[in-house]
């Protein structure tokens, strides 16, 4: 799924989404900092990118949960995470743009 801003523009594609929630869900994994690196890019340049991404998230209105290869072991832990993501939107506005969904 991709977010959009409210003029249409893409704000970044996420991996998990509960929009009625206003939260995203994020599965980290070490490849994209180094299998997947576009050519001249290093892992600083993709983590920074990364973290830009994330902050045009936020700034949108999304709440953020990530968890990693070793967090799919213990499903409790994720799920407090997104729990944990979903309360602190509570009573805030709902997240600003559009979600564009993949066919």
């Amino acid at each position: 799924m991709s977010l959009l801003d409210p003029d249409g523009l893409l704000i970044g594609r996420v991996d998990f989404l509960f929009a009625a929630a206003g939260v995203v869900g994020e599965f980290d994994g070490k490849v994209k900092y180094g299998k997947y690196l576009r050519p001249g890019q290093d892992a600083g340049d993709a983590v920074f990118a990364e973290k830009q991404r994330e902050d045009r998230i936020r700034d949108a209105g999304w709440e953020v949960a990530r968890w990693t290869w070793r967090d799919l072991d213990r499903p409790d832990v994720i799920g407090a995470r997104v729990r944990r993501s979903m309360q602190r939107r509570d009573d805030r506005p709902r997240p600003l743009g559009a979600v564009l969904r993949a066919n």
